[in-house]
């Protein structure tokens, strides 16, 4: 299915498509990165239909770039393009994500927001849920969503970081000399049951764990 996506944008797109890149790693869906020459609105509205073909036959996810996009935005934008980067697949065209570079100000600076946005978003969403399995969702959606930000970690460290979760979890817990027990208690609850008072306590660790890196990340120096 991924190659007649690909044929079917080249048609539609001709010499415009620079390139299609596949990236994600665990608990993430098909993403596609495709990088064109032009795109405005014209040229949207051509592929959308493309979109939804492709999207409801193999659940695709694709995210739509200029070249020059990609190498403007990586300011605002670091730890999304790192997770681009880490891990990536070209299966057309040339490596657009490999040129880019990223500033550890840059990084440093949008990891702090992420760290504490998510402290904020699981406290209001503790605040608000209910039902035991709603909390015990919103701890296992919380790992694929904090892989950018260990991505964006080691990178501040000047280390590769794995593509697999627990090397990348060991890998964190290394550079950073912290507790990463949280984070494989959360994983592992795709696979087992526990009651509420449990599910309560893991909320608390959760918390903990965003506080403290975030504390971290503050006070390192570039």
């Amino acid at each position: 299915m991924v190659e007649q996506m690909i044929s079917d944008f080249k048609e539609a797109l001709k010499g415009n498509l620079v390139s299609v890149t596949k990236f994600g790693t665990e608990g993430q869906p098909n993403n596609f990165l495709f990088v064109l020459d032009k795109l405005d609105f014209s040229i949207l509205r051509a592929i959308k239909p493309l979109v939804l073909k492709h999207s409801k036959r193999a659940k695709i996810v694709p995210l739509f770039f200029t070249e020059e996009e990609l190498m403007h935005g990586v300011d605002v934008f670091p730890l999304e393009f790192l997770d681009i980067k880490y891990p990536h697949e070209v299966l057309f065209g040339k490596d657009v994500i490999n040129n880019v570079s990223f500033d550890k100000k840059q990084v440093r600076r949008q990891l702090e927001f992420e760290l504490r946005s998510k402290l904020i978003h699981l406290r209001e969403n503790f605040a608000w849920i209910k039902k035991p399995k709603e909390l015990r969702q919103l701890l296992i959606s919380a790992i694929p969503s904090l892989m950018p930000l260990f991505y964006g970690m080691l990178f501040l460290k000047d280390a590769k970081p794995p593509t697999e979760l627990e090397p990348l979890f060991s890998a964190v817990a290394e550079k950073y000399k912290v507790d990463v027990a949280i984070l494989k208690k959360v994983r592992a609850l795709k696979d087992k049951s526990v009651n509420e008072d449990e599910l309560n306590r893991l909320v608390a660790e959760l918390m903990e764990f965003l506080s403290s890196m975030a504390i971290r990340i503050d006070k390192t120096k570039m």
